[in-house]
């Protein structure tokens, strides 16, 4: 694995363990921005005090997903019956990998498709419910689309009343 850090520190210490595995010890800079540059690369840092006793860790970006709950009055009664339908599909390889049905709503994971929002053209969907999806992941950056009942309305897009 190669790694490329760029920090301004006092000074640094690398030490050569088994198996791999190095020891870093950097002077003049915070632990926050360390731990920050390394998990934007993708990798993950156990920091470690003297006791070996582990005192700081984060999930690595890959590992976490971003999502936004929002109201189904955003979604027409037409598209409300497609997600229903496709979200209860029973063959191995259906939609309903990647549209949930939540009971009082809808979970859509954007990420499980490279194009989601062609997808859902070719699946039947409105233009409408498509221009929402683009919305969402662009506006906040979200692979997660929670579409609920009790969920608030987001100010500036469409609603409907059905």
């Amino acid at each position: 694995m190669k790694l490329a850090l760029t920090l301004e520190a006092d000074s640094i210490n690398v030490q050569a363990l088994n198996m791999g595995r190095i020891v870093v010890d950097v002077d003049g800079v915070t632990l926050a921005e360390l731990i920050n540059v390394v998990c934007d690369n993708g990798y993950s840092l156990r920091v470690v005090d003297e006791s070996d006793r582990t005192s700081a860790e984060r999930t690595p970006p890959s590992a976490a997903l971003t999502g936004i709950r929002c109201s189904t009055a955003h979604i027409t009664e037409t598209d409300n019956a497609w997600l229903y339908s496709l979200s209860h599909q029973t063959s191995d390889f259906g939609e309903s990998e990647w549209i949930h049905f939540t009971g009082s709503g809808y979970l859509l994971r954007t990420g499980a498709w490279s194009y989601p929002v062609l997808r859902l053209k070719r699946l039947g969907l409105s233009k409408t419910f498509r221009r929402l999806v683009v919305t969402l992941t662009r506006r906040y950056g979200v692979s997660l689309i929670h579409l609920d009942t009790s969920a608030e309305c987001l100010p500036g897009l469409p609603t409907f009343n059905w």
